[in-house]
């Protein structure tokens, strides 16, 4: 028996293609809307994240035709509305991209917004002081744009719940605090990027005190950093981490950095990995959680989807993590069943293949183990994942399983 599964397990090896592809995975899409609001044409950069076709179904075909049932059962995802579109999209969604991979950020679709008036769109008021600028002063109207047009239109034509983030750098960055304090309900997350929290003599405060002093419960996430940078960006900056530290409203997580090794021009690119992990932290599961096992986890999700208003599966991570807490123990059949169980909901991640292989493994069922082993070698071409060390494990269990026959 052992020496069949030996002969499959390398005949599906050698129909794995050896190539791959070194580019941003997923898709991404070019397009422009009309606003009625803002009365132009808005350009449009759209990028899709990697499971987005391969969680349809266990084929990685695009669908032709998909159900009403089907499309309830697929995967749906937060939309990240990201500012200043053409400079940010691809450091944005390559730093997505390579945090999806080893598990350390939600997968999202990205929705790049190119510029017409980037002073008018990002500021919220009028400042006689910098008319060299052009226009500015818009930001509700782009606001109603974004609410009223944009998410109406990406939720009617993508796979989008209802987790939204703005992300924004300098002015953007002012633009994605006016509207934490403006529209809490509009973005579920913000980004702000050395935001221009001076502008007009930091009139975004004028609201600030009242707004985190509210009592009501908030269920919001910001992060906002700073570089080198001094004079009124800085003491704009460091005022209103003041008064985030010494506000504590109900249901709001932040995170802060002042990084003087970088310059205003690349906080937005330090800051996103920054702050895709810490998002994805702040909607985790604690420790104490998961020591509670999948009952409490699943507890856990409840309430999130509660909080959000729609409905959000445990995260691989989190069950994946019981799983092998389960293995510790030497508890082999719970390790397998949940380790299982992440195989059915990720059918097209390939680390979820490796992990039930090693549960198979260390229970000694070489031969379901091989079989795992394989496929994970097979899902990570699909996946387009780095997959040595999947090769390395799958050639030492040949390697234990002919030391035995010998």
């Amino acid at each position: 028996m052992l020496k069949h599964a030996i002969t499959i397990a390398v005949f599906l090896l050698i129909l794995v293609p050896s190539y791959s592809y070194s580019k941003v995975r997923g898709e991404a899409t070019h397009l422009s809307i009309h606003s009625e609001i803002l009365d132009e044409e808005r350009e449009l950069f759209i990028h899709l994240p990697n499971s987005y076709y391969l969680s349809n179904s266990h084929s990685t075909s695009k669908p032709l035709s998909t159900t009403r049932e089907q499309l309830e059962s697929q995967l749906h995802y937060p939309v990240l509305y990201l500012l200043d579109g053409q400079r940010n999209f691809a450091h944005a969604v390559g730093t997505l991209d390579l945090l999806n991979q080893s598990n350390m950020a939600q997968e999202m679709i990205v929705v790049a917004i190119a510029n017409t008036h980037r002073s008018r769109d990002f500021t919220p008021t009028y400042d006689a002081n910098y008319n060299e600028w052009g226009r500015f002063g818009g930001a509700d109207n782009f606001l109603d744009f974004i609410e009223k047009e944009l998410v109406p239109y990406i939720n009617k034509n993508y796979r989008a719940n209802n987790f939204k983030i703005i992300s924004g750098h300098s002015l953007g960055g002012l633009l994605s605090v006016y509207a934490l304090q403006s529209r809490p309900h509009l973005f579920q997350a913000h980004f702000a990027f050395s935001p221009s929290l001076w502008w007009q003599e930091q009139v975004i405060f004028d609201d600030a005190e009242t707004f985190f002093s509210d009592t009501s419960e908030l269920n919001n996430y910001l992060y906002i950093n700073m570089g080198s940078e001094g004079g009124h960006m800085l003491t704009s900056y460091q005022r209103y981490i003041e008064l985030l530290n010494t506000h504590k409203r109900k249901g709001f997580n932040y995170n802060t950095d002042l990084d003087t090794s970088e310059g205003h021009n690349t906080t937005a690119l330090a800051g996103h990995s920054l702050a895709y992990q810490n998002l994805y932290k702040s909607l985790q599961p604690s420790n104490e959680v998961l020591s509670g096992g999948i009952p409490a986890i699943k507890q856990f999700y409840k309430a999130q989807s509660e909080m959000y208003g729609y409905d959000i599966k445990p995260s691989y991570r989190a069950i994946n993590s019981v799983g092998y807490k389960a293995l510790s123990e030497k508890d082999y059949s719970t390790a397998i069943a949940i380790f299982q169980s992440n195989v059915e909901s990720y059918h097209y991640k390939a680390d979820a293949y490796d992990s039930l292989a090693d549960g198979f493994e260390a229970s000694g069922d070489l031969q379901k183990a091989l079989e795992m082993r394989s496929l994970a070698i097979q899902k990570s071409v699909v996946e387009n994942v780095e997959n040595g060390a999947y090769k390395t494990r799958h050639a030492n269990l040949l390697k234990k399983i002919q030391d035995k026959n010998l």
